[in-house]
């Protein structure tokens, strides 16, 4: 009993390494995203009112 209990442990352990890992990958990927975002809406907000956007 205790050696299942054990291997529980550490199954559970070894799993929320895991998770941990890719939530922080994940929140990498997000905030890269997020930067892209501002730095173009950054660039949109500088250009001259009326002019035409080369993205449409």
């Amino acid at each position: 009993m205790r050696l299942a209990s054990l291997l529980l442990l550490l199954l559970l352990a070894g799993c929320q390494k895991d998770f941990d890992s890719q939530y922080a990958e994940t929140e990498r990927k997000v905030k890269a995203a997020e930067a892209k975002i501002d730095a173009e809406m950054a660039k949109e907000a500088k250009r001259e009112p009326g002019a035409v956007s080369k993205s449409n």
